[in-house]
């Protein structure tokens, strides 16, 4: 759940010429927004411009102007595409040993910072761009750039052809695509496949995912498909369409990775979601995006861009004729910018104040970049801040009763005192509201008990408690990354870029470590969760390179010495907890399940596996949103299991341990 909060901010433009493109990093901390003639890197927080290119006037006039720009995933090379079929390779170089910015204090000392919040810790890099290659493309103009791997990036042309270039600069000849050597069907069942013979058709939007194995396409005719191959190489021979059937007017397509679903805008201003059939291998509608006539009653035009939030938990669209929207994975509206209050004289149908061509999210999507519309010649960067729910990243905490949202620096908290009030009447009185409400059977109750507790939704308060991280922590790790309530709401874990801090609202006061060294040590990589008067962390450790689970006493200054810690097979992905029960899912697509004991009141706590259950036959362990365990009748707790959004109960038998504590194997029971 993703929720906008304050104003939009407009970022000073580089150069005088229109932004017509806004693109991010792997990382999404670096953009690049490209115009005509130049195009820019910028840093996300502090929003500040680090490099500006201008191609010469000899450049534009022999390969044209640009149209396209995309990232290498290391961030070390731009490739720009021109309107003259041309491609443009620049290698983006870091200068470590130079700051963009270095941070001044005026020679007026009441002007001077004195307050720790005011400095600057994050150290912005400067970086060279300097000319690496440029080749010619020999098959009419460029439509789209898509980059599929850390090596290679396809370039779609209006020749109907998908060609694979290096990042050197050569093509992979063996492995280009095309679109009229490629059959299309319905689903991969069908034995009956013919090619596109249509003329003049081509790609006009495209994006890659290894997770759903394929390509997301659009044609310029309005068809949408989906491109998929036996394996990751694509080889030509192997290669298969498969229509999004009752789509004639698509416009652009994303694709979200986690939940494996392809997004699909359309010319009538929605937005249809469909998910690949594990049977037939064909593209089956999930949920469309449709605007309400309460959310507005006009026709905002076709949908001009969208994008996928890095969690995949929101999708944020624009239409062509102005107005923004946000989107849950599966179709509930969290914001739309169309019902935004412009005053009475502002006709939205026809001067929307807010168009916009381009946008991007920023690193775990507490910022929407944008790319606003002023004129046809002139353009801004804006952007606007959010606030989501943890569960997002954190799931573990769905079993809280207490409800807050985090942002990039603060927490926002609303504790379960403030959200309901609970009051007892007499239960003479609750026997008349009773059967005035048309039931006329009888209550029972004994007559020991004189009143009766319910709760009064109308005496919730809504006011938010507003906590803000300490600057000592977050200047050096920001963003924040995952946070964690204990069931009190008296104690709160929140965790960066690194290490980790708590807090308590009965003394007040943050816990950080003593020592930076231990806080700079390990990141958390698998949320964070409160067993008892334990914080328990998934983390990866710097100093000795491995993943491992660390318990730290909350009562106790935060140590690394002080802490309990076991080492992981695999990368942590998610954990929970059930009673004494540490449910933890790793990259190698296991889910151990662990026995909590607390061996005395020093803070030493026995950590015991007692069960594990390969579910790597159900899903992808990216896939996997959330892994815990549930109570029913007299069974043994069965394992709940969220893959790409669909739920799955592995039903668990008595199990044993062998004498080195390593689980033996167990019979399963997969339920959908």
């Amino acid at each position: 759940m993703y929720f906008p909060i304050g104003w939009p901010k407009v970022l000073k433009n580089l150069g005088t010429e229109s932004i017509m493109q806004i693109v991010s990093n792997r990382d999404k901390i670096l953009f690049a927004s490209l115009s005509e003639e130049c195009f820019g890197v910028w840093f996300c927080k502090p929003s500040v411009p680090i490099v500006y290119h201008r191609r010469t006037s000899e450049s534009i006039q022999r390969l044209g102007v640009n149209v396209g720009i995309e990232w290498k995933p290391d961030s070390s090379m731009i490739c720009i595409s021109t309107s003259e079929g041309h491609l443009i390779l620049y290698n983006v170089e870091s200068q470590n040993e130079q700051s963009a910015y270095q941070q001044c204090d005026p020679p007026t000392a009441s002007l001077r910072r004195d307050s720790a919040e005011l400095f600057v810790k994050e150290v912005i890099t400067s970086l060279k761009i300097t000319l690496f290659k440029e080749i010619l493309v020999w098959d009419g103009h460029i439509t789209r750039m898509c980059c599929i791997s850390g090596t290679e990036i396809l370039v779609c042309t209006t020749r109907a052809h998908l060609l694979r270039y290096r990042w050197d600069g050569s093509q992979n000849r063996d492995y280009c695509l095309d679109l009229g050597r490629i059959p299309f069907s319905i689903n991969q069942q069908v034995s009956k496949a013919e090619p596109i013979l249509e003329d003049n058709t081509h790609v006009n939007d495209i994006e890659y995912s290894p997770l759903v194995c394929g390509f997301g396409i659009t044609l310029n005719d309005g068809r949408a498909a989906y491109l998929t191959a036996p394996n990751l190489k694509f080889d030509p021979n192997a290669v298969q369409g498969i229509w999004a059937q009752g789509i004639d007017d698509a416009t652009c397509v994303r694709v979200n990775h986690k939940f494996r679903l392809i997004a699909i805008g359309r010319r009538n201003s929605q937005i249809d979601v469909f998910t690949i059939d594990e049977l037939t291998g064909g593209l089956e509608l999930s949920h469309t995006m449709l605007l309400s006539s309460k959310d507005f009653p006009g026709d905002p035009g076709p949908v001009k861009c969208m994008r996928w939030s890095g969690d995949g938990r929101a999708v944020a669209a624009c239409w062509e004729r102005g107005g923004v929207s946000v989107w849950s994975t599966f179709g509930a509206l969290l914001a739309c910018s169309l019902a935004w209050d412009y005053g009475l004289s502002r006709d939205l149908a026809k001067d929307n104040p807010l168009v916009v061509c381009s946008m991007e999210w920023a690193t775990e999507g507490y910022q929407l970049w944008m790319v606003k519309v002023e004129d046809e010649t002139k353009s801004n960067l804006i952007q606007m801040d959010f606030v989501k729910s943890p569960l997002t990243v954190n799931p573990c905490m769905s079993n809280q009763r207490h409800l807050y949202l985090q942002a990039d620096d603060k927490l926002y908290i609303n504790l379960e005192d403030n959200l309901t009030r609970r009051t007892k009447i007499s239960m003479d009185d609750y026997s008349d509201m009773y059967q005035e409400n048309g039931n006329d059977q009888s209550l029972e109750y004994e007559s020991a008990a004189k009143y009766k507790e319910f709760v009064d939704d109308n005496e919730c308060r809504k006011q938010w408690t507003v906590l803000q991280l300490p600057a000592t922590y977050i200047a050096s790790n920001w963003p924040l990354r995952y946070s964690a309530v204990d069931t009190s709401g008296a104690h709160v874990c929140v965790a960066g870029r690194a290490g980790l801090a708590h807090y308590s609202s009965v003394s007040r006061r943050w816990k950080l470590f003593g020592n930076e060294a231990q806080e700079r040590d390990f990141v958390v990589t698998a949320g964070l969760l409160w067993w008892r008067d334990y914080i328990i962390a998934g983390c990866y450790s710097m100093t000795s390179s491995h993943d491992e689970l660390r318990l730290y006493p909350r009562d106790s200054k935060l140590d690394s010495r002080l802490a309990r810690l076991v080492r992981a097979h695999a990368q942590v992905l998610t954990m929970d907890v059930l009673a004494d029960q540490l449910v933890v899912f790793g990259a190698d697509a296991l889910v151990s399940i662990y026995e909590l004991t607390r061996i005395d009141n020093m803070g030493n706590v026995e950590v015991r596996c007692v069960q594990a259950v390969d579910v790597s036959a159900l899903s992808h362990p990216a896939c996997v949103l959330q892994a815990s365990l549930c109570r029913l009748q007299d069974a043994p707790d069965s394992l709940i299991i969220n893959a790409s959004g669909k739920l799955m109960m592995v039903q668990r038998e008595e199990y044993d341990v062998d004498e080195d504590n390593n689980p033996c194997p167990m019979m399963q029971i997969f339920v959908c």
